[in-house]
């Protein structure tokens, strides 16, 4: 079985070919669907406004493309914008929320052609150009047609939703997009309008990250409110109509997600356009902005957020599981820190042994090392072994230190440094010596590599 990206890659060259064809909505690589079910079976979907029950041969679609099985869909994508004859006042969110997050109602203050229109502010951004926060939403939603100005107003809820001009307003167009890519808008927020990195119903806005082919996901919109559904297409092409003045669009490398219809009958309709998708950890993976039945499509939220010049704006609980993170890693920073101490102190204990050791004047003594290692602190501080000097004047420094204990250890208990502590311990071989030696300098090499990790600069 090819992977996804040869999928991909098969699909993309036979892409401009059935995009040309008449009829045809869209072609990406996704599940198969069998009787109208989902199989776990991934082909390259051919997307159809109508299937007809004969088609002439030229129009087919091959059982296989490049030897990868094919299927068709029959999906008619509109944009999911909500204009003024629609009435969706008996489910659609009409709140007014004086601190703006995701999942809510949001329009321009301008009427377009004699109507009004609503979508969704999709979440909380950092405009990187200004360093301000912003909110996300669609090209179409906040600017509709090619008739948008930068500074076009915007309110919240739109004004289908009970939203009043100039009361209601929020703030105002900083940029869009419609690309072949991302339809997309970010609007500025006006100074004093608190702001938070949530989404009703769903919660802190943990991050972004790629969408998956079966990952499930979640949204929530001004019309359908909080859904559920599953990524079931990637890499998807998509004819969308933008209406006058701008025409048919054709936008690639869309997200298509399937509704979970054990949740919810539709993943999205007209007026949750804007809306962010998110998997189950609150991870944003696209900007939802069409829709056909029970099939959503959404822009790739990294070509959103690379566009728009924007970063997604997280949540409290997040940035605190980070900071708290952030003292743990502090925490065992100094851990480690006191590990490398003692490392170092050992490693100079076996350089004495080592030297001790192969004189054989001093055989009998060769484990005095661990003479200090063992004793109680005296005073404020540690005591520390002198290195100065030859062996004998460090051996009696030794000596000194152990007669500074008289007030701990009784004369009976002192160790006598002229006989070896282990008088029946054998030699140390050439090959004992030598593990020391590759002991220390494994300690040592561990030593610097975590101070150097201990040294780099918390990113």
């Amino acid at each position: 079985m090819p992977s996804i990206e040869e999928l991909v890659a098969i699909k993309d060259r036979a892409e401009a070919e059935y995009l040309s064809r008449p009829g045809v909505t869209g072609i990406d690589v996704g599940y198969k669907y069998v009787g109208g079910e989902q199989t776990d079976e991934v082909a390259i979907r051919v997307h159809v406004k109508q299937k007809k029950a004969t088609v002439a041969k030229a129009q087919l679609v091959p059982a296989q493309i490049d030897g990868v099985v094919t299927d068709v869909l029959q999906r008619d994508y509109q944009l999911q914008v909500a204009s003024e004859p629609l009435d969706f006042s008996a489910q659609a969110d009409t709140n007014h929320y004086a601190t703006l997050e995701g999942g809510v109602s949001m329009g321009p203050s301008r009427a377009v052609g004699g109507f009004i229109f609503a979508g969704t502010l999709g979440a909380i951004v950092v405009d990187k150009a200004s360093g301000n926060r912003a909110a996300l939403t669609n090209f179409h939603v906040a600017c509709v047609d090619s008739t948008w100005s930068v500074g076009d107003r915007q309110v919240q809820p739109s004004r289908i939703d009970t939203g009043v001009v100039p009361t209601d307003e929020f703030g105002a167009i900083a940029r869009a997009t419609l690309s072949s890519a991302v339809d997309g808008a970010v609007i500025s927020i006006d100074p004093g309008r608190a702001t938070a990195g949530t989404i009703v119903d769903i919660g802190n806005v943990a991050g972004t990250k790629p969408a998956a082919l079966g990952m499930a996901v979640r949204k929530r919109g001004r019309t359908t409110l909080l859904t559920y559904g599953t990524v079931d297409g990637l890499s998807l092409s998509v004819n969308i109509d933008y209406g006058d003045g701008i025409g048919v669009r054709t936008l690639t490398g869309q997200v298509s997600i399937a509704s979970d219809t054990t949740h919810n009958p539709l993943f999205s309709d007209h007026g949750d356009s804007g809306s962010v998708i998110v998997d189950s950890a609150g991870y944003v993976v696209a900007l939802l902005f069409a829709g056909s039945g029970t099939s959503t499509v959404g822009n790739p939220i990294a070509n959103v957020l690379s566009e728009l010049n924007v970063d997604i704006v997280v949540g409290k609980s997040v940035i605190k599981d980070l900071k708290d993170g952030r003292k743990d890693f502090i925490k065992d920073k100094e851990i480690r820190k006191e590990i490398i101490k003692e490392k170092e102190i050992r490693k100079e204990f076996i350089k004495d042994k080592e030297i001790i050791a192969d004189n054989k004047q001093f055989k009998d003594i060769r484990d005095v090392k661990r003479i200090p290692e063992n004793l109680p602190p005296v005073g404020p501080g540690p005591i520390e072994t002198p290195r100065a000097g030859g062996l004998a004047q460090r051996l009696a420094a030794l000596e000194e230190v152990l007669g500074s204990l008289e007030n701990f250890v009784a004369a009976e208990l002192r160790p006598d440094l002229t006989q070896s502590a282990f008088s029946g311990e054998d030699d140390l071989t050439p090959e004992q010596l030598a593990a020391l030696r590759a002991e220390a300098e494994q300690q040592a090499a561990d030593a610097a590599a975590a101070k150097a990790e201990l040294d780099t600069p918390w990113a």
